[in-house]
């Protein structure tokens, strides 16, 4: 399932951002942040991958946010404009950029494919107007400084009396209709229509029934004052631990209209009260919800009362293989109003993998369920069950491990509980209420009746060595192996024909290519640059064009080219892929796919008279198994970990980005594992690594200027490398250093070309890197138990966003392996004639997470039992002072890098929310020793 930043084994440490809504964000993309999330609620990234959405996070351009039957979601702009988005709504944020410095360069540009949303403009609609637009499949609307209502009505979700096409209600201002016919001017409290993109748009003579009373977009802080008056008049309710499993699904929700539920329905549980107040697990683990506490299957008892929560570290897995699987079945989106709705699918894809995870099989093995039981501190659980179903299509391939089957018809059912914080600041398992507040004990749960349709699913072992796709070079070529055969909505079984997939591992690109029959038809898709990550890899064919998306997928239909993009002619066909190597040595791969036709045909509306062109929608889906040859498993390779002050996994202060920041960011990298051939030393030190590069200045004007994580060959350019050292920490020797002043310059992942450069000027990157390695997991494993103290073993010198050197005076570690704590903290000091300061941080309780690493941000002082503040003193600090630090343990814990970064500066209101302007920005790191 869906990963957290602190789950991967890896000595590379996630550096957070020091500060948060940097116009490094502006320039790579984000468009705004989620201000409340409530039910069913997705996100799928320019890169096709799919992640429940939670309150907070950024929505960055490329996004397609998904809302379920009974989901909504409320979105903050960076240029203030609020967005609420209605149920079973798919919106697609296209461009947004906003620099109040220079308003020639702003822009702001969705695509509403379906369902309905709220917008009140911001900045950029009043002051831009001509740069605002919303793209539905009928026309274009533009608007005039508004608050207004779209609505996308699909043919294949349209209710009885409602015809298909792009409404638009304007309750203040005014709206264009634009298309390939005219426009029309819509003015507030009225309706536009738009039936087709040759029907000309025109004013409806009255508001369609279906428009009921959508709230506008609140502030945050006006939304949770009524929230909280809501959570004071209910009484929370916990339940049985075992029916508790995984959402990730949170925040809180704009109250819109909901759905009617006729084949998919999505519930919170919190109304009633368990009758039973203790449960027990999969993996043995005991709840009693009376007294807060779980006593695990060893015997220990651990506390859920307050804010904290002591889940120690589960025993690392090391070699024992265990199960990922990946299912895919049609996630049926409804249309709202009328009595008998009609349902939208697409292919709702989920992985399960992990020693939390649980593959529960029949005689015949068939998958039955699926339980995730989220042992890792920051998890959540799931499950994925299915009643009424036949089993269909069991198949196995000995060599490889690989299984796979269907769950033809019946119902499908998921479950889900994470953690979270109530109103009154307590931290547990739950999930949110239908009004958007944090239960804790209560869980979520969709079902969705399968019909004619199928949920499809492959299973193998895990691919071992964890390491081993990021550190191989060279390529390997799969064959099939097996499959399900392809199913459709309308009950049509197909033959998978021909599929074959290639990974080329220096360039980290996968491509697959298959063929299959159904309902008379014969369909071809091919891959185009499918990055991995890790061992995944996805595409889908709406991605070529799509700033930071390098995966496409092309779609033949008896042998004619399809387009994404529907016409009154051809219609359309939408394909997407998701994949993953699997099995020791990486000797398999699993890959479902799918493709969502659409058939146009010509009806008449029988109030105009005039005729329009609707889409009869389709979705055909299966999975296929491949075997390959098994690769070196003890491929030699190197560990880099880097910080420049800069990183993408937590925002420290919440609020809009500022165009102000620019004098600080100036691009950003990162690293990881990559074969030892690629990590480049030199009498000087470090000179050259794989990892990935943020907000570099291209080579060529425009190219790569928005795109996050650039795979990328890191070289040292004109930058020096100082403070260089070593030191061996039980039978291995890391060294570090770090990249002063000059220019850091990025080439493509194979080193041949020449990407970019980052302006390294007045800073400096630190690094370090491990000896050459075959067993990442002997060198990260940590004891279970018992605690230690570790001092300096050396360390390089803090460095500013100003050019100077500094010294640090000290710097603490501590841990605590039996109940997966660990204290931090550091203290540094300048003395120059720009930098007369001296910086001091703190944090404790900190997560022990992944079995190697910790991080935290002073944004979570107070959060979950953890203490976490920074401070700086002297003439040239500001008014506030925000940090993080992160670490990660070593040669089996006997010794640790510490990574840190603090900036001062100011905070201000501003009318798209809190802004933080930095005076200047400190890092670096230091290596611990037992």
């Amino acid at each position: 399932m869906t990963s957290t930043r602190f789950d991967s084994i890896r000595l590379k440490v996630l550096c957070v951002a020091l500060i948060a809504a940097y116009p490094a964000f502006a320039e790579a993309g984000v468009a705004g942040h989620v201000q409340f999330v409530a039910g069913d609620v997705r996100v799928v990234d320019a890169n096709g991958k799919q992640r429940p959405l939670r309150k907070g996070e950024a929505v960055d351009e490329g996004d397609t946010v998904l809302t379920g039957p009974g989901g909504s979601a409320q979105l903050k702009m960076i240029d203030g404009a609020m967005v609420a988005v209605r149920p079973a709504t798919e919106l697609k944020v296209n461009d947004y950029v906003f620099a109040e410095d220079d308003d020639s360069k702003e822009k702001a540009s969705f695509s509403l494919l379906k369902g309905g949303l709220r917008a009140v403009t911001g900045k950029i609609g009043r002051i831009n107007k001509d740069r605002y637009k919303i793209e539905t499949p009928t026309a274009v609307i533009g608007i005039r400084g508004t608050d207004h209502e779209p609505v996308v009505v699909l043919p294949s979700a349209a209710a009885p009396g409602v015809v298909p096409g792009t409404y638009d209600k304007v309750n203040v201002g005014a709206t264009t209709l634009t298309n390939q016919a005219g426009m029309a001017v819509v003015a507030a409290n009225q309706v536009g229509f738009a039936a087709s993109p040759t029907n000309l748009p025109v004013i409806l003579p009255k508001v369609p029934d279906f428009y009921r009373a959508t709230p506008a977009p609140k502030q945050e802080q006006k939304q949770e004052q009524e929230e909280k008056k809501s959570q004071q008049a209910q009484s929370s309710t916990k339940q049985d631990a075992d029916s508790a499993s995984s959402s990730e699904n949170t925040g809180s929700g704009v109250k819109t209209e909901s759905a009617s539920a006729a084949t998919a329905t999505s519930t919170t549980s919190s109304a009633t009260p368990a009758a039973t107040l203790t449960g027990t697990d999969a993996s043995g683990n005991t709840l009693n919800l009376s007294s807060q506490v779980i006593t695990t299957a060893s015997g220990q008892s651990l506390s859920l009362n307050g804010d904290t929560l002591n889940i120690p570290t589960p025993p690392t897995q090391g070699s024992v293989p265990y199960t990922q699987l990946i299912a895919t079945y049609p996630v049926q989106v409804q249309s709202s109003g009328g009595t008998q709705p009609q349902t939208f699918s697409y292919p709702g894809v989920y992985y399960f993998g992990g020693p939390s995870s649980s593959v529960q099989r029949d005689a015949a093995g068939n998958v039955i369920k699926v339980t995730d039981s989220g042992s890792d501190y920051f998890s959540y659980r799931s499950t994925l069950s299915q009643s009424g179903s036949v089993m269909a299509d069991p198949g196995s391939n000995a060599a490889s491990g690989l299984t796979w089957g269907r769950w033809q018809g019946g119902q499908v059912t998921q479950t889900s509980q994470y953690m979270g914080v109530d109103a009154n600041g307590n931290w547990g398992l739950g999930a949110y209420n239908a009004s958007g507040v944090f239960v804790i004990g209560s869980n979520f749960t969709t079902n969705a009746t399968l019909g004619s349709g199928s949920l499809h699913w492959i299973a193998g072992d895990v691919a071992t060595p964890k390491n081993l796709p990021q550190v191989l070079t060279g390529s390997a070529s799969y064959t099939l192996a097996g499959g399900t055969r392809p199913t459709d909505q309308q009950g049509n079984l197909g033959t998978l024909n021909s599929a074959s997939l290639g990974v080329n591992f220096t360039t980290q690109i996968a491509n697959a290519s298959l063929n299959f029959s159904i309902g008379g038809n014969t369909w071809a898709m091919q891959s185009s640059d499918m990055q991995l990550n890790g061992p995944h890899f996805s595409g889908y064919n709406a991605c070529a064009g799509t700033a930071g998306c390098t995966s496409s997928v092309s779609v033949t239909k008896n042998g004619v080219a399809m387009s994404s993009i529907g016409t009154p002619t051809s219609g359309f066909a939408f394909g997407s892929m998701d994949g993953s190597l699997l099995g020791r040595g990486l000797n398999g791969a699993a890959l479902q796919y799918a493709i969502q036709e659409g058939v146009p045909t010509t009806q008449v509306d029988s109030a105009s008279g005039q005729s329009y062109t609707t889409f009869v929608n389709n979705l055909m889906q299966g999975v296929a198994g491949f075997t390959g040859p098994t690769q070196n498993l003890n491929t030699p390779f190197r560990a880099v970990g880097v910080t420049d002050g800069w990183g993408y996994g937590l925002d420290l202060v919440d609020g809009s980005i500022s165009a102000t920041n620019t004098t600080l960011f100036r691009g950003s990298i990162d690293a990881g594992e990559a074969p030892a051939t690629r990590v480049v030393y030199g009498a000087d030190g470090l000179n050259e690594f794989l990892g990935t590069a943020t907000g570099f200045t291209p080579v060529t004007a425009g190219t790569f200027a928005a795109v996050l994580d650039t795979p990328a060959t890191i070289k040292i350019g004109s930058a020096v490398n100082r403070d260089i050292g070593s030191t061996t920490i039980g039978t291995s020797t890391v060294s570090w250093g770090r990249w002063e002043g000059g220019s850091i310059d990025i080439y493509s992942r194979d080193g041949a070309i020449k990407l970019g450069t980052i302006d390294n000027s007045g800073r400096s990157v630190h690094w370090i890197a491990s000896p050459v390695l075959t067993d990442m997991g002997t060198f990260t494993s940590l004891p279970l138990s018992g605690t230690a103290t570790y001092t300096l073993a050396g360390s390089t010198s803090p460095t500013d966003f100003k050019g100077n050197v500094g010294t640090l005076n000290s710097v603490t570690l501590s841990a605590d392996f039996t109940n997966a704590k660990v204290n931090a903290g550091v203290n540094v000091s300048f003395n120059s004639a720009t930098n007369t300061s001296n910086w001091s941080m703190s944090a404790s309780n900190l997560p022990l997470s992944g079995h190697d690493g910790f991080g935290s941000s002073t944004m979570l002082n107070g959060v979950n039992g953890i203490t976490h503040t920074a401070s700086c003193s002297g003439p040239s600090c500001g008014a506030q002072t925000i940090g993080h630090i992160d670490g990660v343990f070593f040669g089996g814990a006997q010794g640790a890098a510490v990574m840190y970064g603090m900036a001062t500066g100011s905070t201000t209101s501003t009318a798209s929310g809190s802004t933080f302007t930095p005076l200047n920005a400190v890092s670096g790191l230091a290596i611990m020793k037992r």
